[in-house]
């Protein structure tokens, strides 16, 4: 329990705002949120690059590239800021289930001890894929600028995003301040990305121990009468009940944050994808790979976050099956109503809980699609070029 408050906690606090304090102390360190609202500032002139490079396919491709990023970065943020409520609620229901069943058994604390440790090594990749992105997105201007001066002996001025300003950044003075506000910016992209994708991941992950914790009391209960059998599956139902409630409230928080992930995902896809088709053989090539591996691994923690919680969910239905329930039950009407309750629980579990972006359900199936569909973009971007 510890370690996923932890998570919640770091995870926030890289935004500069703290979900876990007063209204009137949330904003205590607005200026930690500074690079947001730089790349907010910023915006306009990764648009007018756009603009400027509408008939040039591979400058406008890396422009939009850009353009797409900073939307996705000021989308994610704002979406915290309206949901941080919302995020607040459901992390005490998190706080307040895991402490009740951790406190039932040293088996039930074990689990939930597993999918934290699990949501921790997730997490600690998906940091680790996006500070290289942003790592090599700040140094290839210079490796650009230092291979062009080698082979042309000259070097025009390059900055970590397309951007199409109103002064003239060949002078140094205006190049040095143009880059560390583009670097500086690029921040704004990151932080809330890692921040709203780190906590689904811890969500997902203790629903799925949830579910685990069902599936075990399940298969192990015995009562010693009818009574003391539909008292102790009533509180297994209430426990699978209730996460599948969170499961909901958590699904109403992210499916607009999902649709504009994958909307975005397959759009930066193709253009990343057709990008790295043409300098696959240029020092390019390894930004350009390193960014498609971060996006598909963006899209995957999703797709697959949401087919655990599906199996997992609906793994309840076969641990009703595999329980000891004949061995509990008599003669008369009391066994009937347990077989029944029985039943209408597996009926539900066969469904399970799907997490969804509005048009369609976030599954490795959606993933696949996404992956697909971005080929037959970059064949398509390839054909004018």
């Amino acid at each position: 329990m510890d370690s996923f408050l932890q998570v919640q906690k770091s995870t926030i606090a890289l935004l500069g705002f703290d979900l876990f304090s007063e209204n009137r102390e949330m904003w205590k360190r607005p200026y930690r949120a500074m690079n947001v609202f730089g790349i907010a500032a910023i915006f306009p002139f990764i648009l007018a690059a756009v603009l400027h490079n509408w008939m040039h396919v591979m400058l406008l491709a890396d422009a939009m590239v850009a353009l797409l990023i900073t939307i996705l970065g000021l989308f994610k943020f704002s979406m915290i800021l309206y949901l941080r409520r919302d995020f607040k609620r459901l992390i005490d229901k998190f706080r307040l289930l895991m402490s009740n069943e951790a406190e039932q058994g040293e088996e039930y604390a074990e689990i939930l001890n597993a999918a934290n440790k699990q949501d921790q090594r997730m997490c600690t990749l998906f940091r680790t894929c996006f500070l290289l992105a942003w790592a090599l997105n700040s140094v290839l201007p210079f490796v650009r600028m230092g291979l062009s001066y080698w082979l042309a002996g000259h070097a025009e001025p390059e900055l970590p995003f397309p951007c199409l300003f109103p002064w003239n950044i060949h002078i140094i003075r205006n190049y040095v301040l143009s880059f560390i506000w583009s670097a500086f910016a690029s921040t704004g992209v990151v932080l809330p990305a890692v921040s709203l994708d780190t906590i689904f991941c811890s969500f997902t992950s203790n629903l799925c121990a949830f579910f685990k914790i069902a599936q075990y009391k399940v298969v192990r209960f015995k009562g010693g009468s009818l009574k003391e059998s539909q008292a102790t599956l009533n509180k297994v139902f209430a426990l699978y009940q209730t996460s599948l409630d969170m499961c909901n409230d958590l699904n109403q928080c992210y499916q607009p944050i999902i649709c504009a992930q994958f909307f975005i995902s397959s759009l930066q896809l193709c253009m990343l994808g057709y990008l790295f088709s043409i300098t696959f053989s240029q020092t390019e090539g390894v930004y350009y790979a390193s960014f498609i591996a971060t996006i598909i691994i963006q899209a995957y923690i999703y797709c697959y976050c949401g087919e655990n919680l599906k199996t997992e969910s609906a793994s309840f239905e076969w641990a009703i099956y595999d329980s000891p329930w004949h061995e509990s039950l008599g003669a008369g009407g009391a066994s009937t109503s347990i077989c029944r309750s029985l039943l209408i629980s597996m009926m539900r579990a066969h469904r399970g809980f799907r997490i969804t972006g509005y048009f369609f359900e976030a599954n490795m199936e959606a993933f696949s699609s996404i992956v697909r569909t971005a080929m037959s973009y970059i064949t398509m971007l390839r054909s004018f070029s």
